[in-house]
């Protein structure tokens, strides 16, 4: 039985305000794995009367995770209509002037990471649920 021991990476598109403007996006979904050690590497520490309190930083978690999802893209440009490469600091300033879009990128890519492991689920289950074979015993 073939398993898949490699990351899922795929092209996603995404609509602009017009059916005409659509961006690609090369995105690698993070595993569950993943996004518990970018929780974990996002905490910042606090103290309050003597005690320690760690609470994550949403902001930078989402950074992170935007910067490891997104690997590449085509289609991108800033509002003079020039090319952006797709750069950590390109990929900071999409978010903070539209959130809602990078948004939509990380769900699609998260929904991709989904359908593969509910695939992977259902060939599991058919292979236990398949019709036994005729055994013989002594």
């Amino acid at each position: 039985m073939k398993l898949r021991t490699k990351r899922v990476e795929a092209w996603i598109s995404i609509e602009g305000a017009t059916p005409e403007e659509v961006a690609k996006f090369l995105v690698r979904p993070l595993t569950p794995q993943d996004i518990s050690e970018l929780l974990e590497k996002c905490k910042k520490t606090e103290w309050e009367k003597g005690q320690r309190f760690a609470e994550p930083d949403w902001f930078r978690f989402k950074m992170q995770k935007i910067y490891a999802t997104i690997i590449d893209w085509e289609g991108v440009e800033d509002e003079d209509g020039k090319e952006l490469r797709c750069i950590d600091a390109n990929k900071k300033m999409i978010f903070l002037a539209n959130p809602e879009f990078v948004d939509k990128i990380l769900d699609k890519a998260d929904a991709l990471y989904k359908d593969v492991q509910d695939n992977l689920e259902k060939e599991s289950k058919n292979l236990l649920t398949a019709q036994p074979g005729t055994v013989i015993t002594k």
